[in-house]
């Protein structure tokens, strides 16, 4: 088990069964089919959306409002013209990558604030691509970079100059950011240190905190939130268990297959969970005080969260019972359609 006892987030307020949500489907490409997606704080959702020649627009949905923002410049070469978005920030700054039709590299990192396109270039001039992921209120940017050598390295982007982040491992990324300027991200380890460290599995990630010091987690992180909380995952058994960690130390809170990928600053924490004898991924949130419950609408066969934001917004993603795939946002709403339940244990019976 995950040491940890039951701490809670000073700003923690409840989750009960009788709040509801109301659930808006979003026109945003899946990211299946390289869209993406990212929420701040005011409720803006920054996608991607197809324009009939296969290029992307970058655009923003905003209180039932869908706004087209801007293309890629065509930088290095026209051919860079499918971004896929990662993160924005309260100043509806946008983050992401944008790669050519032949797939995922090479690729550049970009900002997007309101319609003007910055692409960076490449933090060493021999990789092979780039991905923003991460930005904070600052501007401060965060992700990594493909390396000629096949691996990934973390990096930070302030003030026009990228700084390599004090991490070790072979393949390390840079995910998340917060308004401190606190980091968090994802290492592997060489064979060599994993055996120095008695970890002789296959190669796995490991989260990391990086503030006035670089600590190291016994688990995976995805998000952090302006208390410096983060979430990801423990693993127990060769099996992913959704975690909250604060001050290195980790707190499981989903006891079956899942992970965490958003936190807010009520340290309300969203991911998906897979009930036994089940294939398809339902959506969780969880509080200290109350527990974690399902927020899959009962419409969607499956469904994934992607962020929370401190309004208590949810952006998720699944796949209808229609077979449609699309994203979607939560909001909370005392009229809405969806209402939190108990996670389910094992698959529907009428699956």
């Amino acid at each position: 088990m995950a040491p940890g006892g039951t701490w809670m987030s000073s700003t923690e307020r409840f989750l009960t069964r009788s709040e509801r949500y109301a659930v808006t489907p979003l026109p945003f490409i899946p990211f299946s089919g390289t869209g993406g997606e990212a929420l701040n704080q005011q409720g803006v959702v920054a996608g991607g959306i197809a324009h009939p020649d296969g290029s992307v627009c970058v655009a923003e949905w905003s209180n039932g409002v869908l706004s087209r923002v801007g293309v890629p410049p065509g930088v290095p070469s026209l051919e860079f013209n499918r971004p896929r978005v990662f993160g924005i920030n309260s100043s509806r700054v946008i983050v992401g990558t944008v790669h050519t039709p032949a797939g995922d590299l090479p690729s550049r990192a970009f900002i997007c604030d309101r319609g003007r396109f910055i692409v960076l270039p490449l933090a060493d001039p021999t990789d092979l691509g780039g991905a923003a992921i991460g930005i904070n209120t600052r501007g401060e940017v965060v992700g990594y970079d493909h390396t000629s050598s096949h691996t990934t390295t973390g990096w930070l982007w302030r003030n026009g100059v990228y700084s390599r982040l004090p991490v070790s491992g072979i393949n390390t990324a840079a995910l998340g950011i917060n308004s401190t300027g606190t980091i968090i991200g994802n290492r592997s380890l060489g064979l060599i240190r994993r055996i120095l460290t008695a970890q002789f599995s296959r190669r796995i990630e490991w989260g990391y905190v990086v503030s006035d010091r670089t600590r190291y987690l016994p688990g995976f992180v995805y998000a952090i939130n302006d208390l410096g909380e983060a979430a990801g995952g423990w693993r127990s058994n060769g099996e992913a268990r959704a975690a909250v960690f604060r001050n290195g130390a980790a707190r499981v809170i989903v006891a079956m297959p899942s992970s965490a990928v958003g936190i807010n600053s009520s340290a309300h924490v969203v991911g998906s969970y897979a009930p036994a004898h089940d294939t398809q991924r339902r959506l969780f949130i969880w509080s200290a005080n109350s527990g974690a419950f399902d927020l899959t609408p009962n419409w969607y066969r499956s469904a994934q969260a992607a962020a929370i934001n401190d309004r208590g917004d949810v952006l998720g993603f699944g796949e209808t019972v229609g077979g449609k795939s699309e994203y979607f946002l939560l909001t909370p709403d005392v009229q809405g359609a969806v209402a939190p339940k108990a996670l389910l244990r094992s698959a529907p019976l009428d699956r």
